[in-house]
């Protein structure tokens, strides 16, 4: 099959299947149960994930992170909502929630932990109060949270990164590589979920602004850990609008993103010696590139560009492939006194046996993304 080369020696000659979809749906279904698994078998008598596990020590250090926690949560709501038996866990999950971390000031819903509300944690509860299957339940706190994220947006579209201020120093422009994206896929599900057209506006408007900061301007801004973000946003907004500036954006971001792919050391591990700036490789970062370049195979084969559906297809595969390598196999913990500890999960990275919460949750992620789109190309 013909591969796009997108940037110097960007895909290389690495191993190629024959059927690249059947692989990925073989690959993908074979480690997906087993990190559902792992994952419901993390919650915590208090309804929290177990944050992080070292295994080397066999302990859970006194770590936390808000906003890695609440994606965790999007996944279980998401989960309860296709099962019903994981009501109980979700339910659990959701009660801590509101009563540890939950806020209103003024009608503006927020996360508060650690004496900080992160824009990033509060798109994450918006995110997983509308996958829940007590959406209904929670319908007032929703209009809250997602109020909350758009008054933290300004005429021209640019965010802040908080609702509260840590009191100590932190860096805008780096945390709204993260923050930004995040807070627009939140208010895009909140209207897809309601209809109402002032979220919209609002997701449009703050697009409109990181779109020429990130795109426009991308070799001046460029930062990986936009990307994944970025592509789920402009997928959501190709999709409602039809407007392919959208779908070219998300092209320019992958394209950029797949020069950093790993040919050589661990083939499909995003990251490159080259640009030791973009911070070391683990499987949380590895496992979000994956799922934006899921979203950016779905909106080429929707536009029919096909150079960059066989080149992203490929990437996928490079991709999936790393994934499975760290992920933990019955025989790695068949002499673990309790293997459930980290049987199906994630490690850190190939250097760092540690398993932390987002390294499973991004990848499930990946997973359920690459379903979706492939099995709908097979089917």
């Amino acid at each position: 099959m013909g591969v796009l080369f997108l940037g110097s020696g960007c895909l290389g000659a690495e191993w190629q299947p024959q059927d690249p979809k059947e692989q990925l749906l073989e690959d993908v279904s074979a480690s997906y149960p087993l990190a559902r698994t792992w994952l419901l078998r993390n919650i915590r008598d208090n309804g929290l994930f177990y944050y992080i596990y070292t295994p080397k020590t066999q302990s859970y250090p006194n770590k936390n992170n808000a906003l890695r926690q609440l994606m965790g949560s999007r996944v279980l709501a998401e989960l309860a909502a296709q099962d019903a038996t994981l009501l109980p866990l979700h339910e659990k999950n959701m009660a801590f929630i509101f009563s540890q971390w939950y806020q209103e000031e003024d009608g503006l819903g927020y996360v508060y932990y650690d004496d900080k509300s992160k824009l990033g944690a509060n798109a994450m509860l918006l995110r997983t109060l509308v996958a829940s299957p007590h959406a209904d339940i929670y319908k007032e706190q929703a209009t809250h949270v997602a109020d909350g994220i758009v008054s933290l947006l300004d005429e021209q579209g640019a965010f802040r990164p908080w609702f509260r201020e840590p009191t100590y120093t932190y860096d805008t422009e780096r945390l709204l590589h993260f923050y930004s994206g995040e807070a627009i896929v939140a208010l895009l599900e909140y209207y897809s979920a309601t209809g109402e057209g002032a979220y919209l506006d609002a997701a449009v408007r703050a697009q409109d602004f990181y779109y020429e900061k990130y795109i426009t301007q991308i070799d001046e801004q460029y930062y990986p850990a936009y990307v994944p973000w970025h592509t789920i946003s402009l997928s959501h907004l190709y999709k409602i609008t039809g407007d392919r500036r959208y779908a070219e954006g998300i092209f320019i971001l992958n394209d950029r993103l797949l020069e950093m792919m790993d040919r050589t050391d661990h083939v499909g591990r995003f990251y490159s010696s080259s640009t030791p700036e973009f911070g070391t490789p683990h499987a949380a970062s590895d496992g979000v590139y994956t799922e934006g370049l899921a979203y950016a195979y779905d909106i080429a084969r929707d536009v029919q560009d096909t150079a960059h559906q066989e080149a992203y297809e490929h990437a996928l595969v490079l991709a999936v492939r790393h994934l499975r390598s760290l992920q933990y196999t019955e025989e790695e913990v068949a002499k673990d006194v309790e293997p459930w500890r980290r049987m199906g999960a994630f490690r850190y990275s190939t250097t760092n046996a540690s398993i932390r919460i987002d390294t499973t949750q991004h990848t499930m992620d990946a997973y359920t993304k690459i379903l979706e789109v492939m099995k709908g190309d097979i089917d």
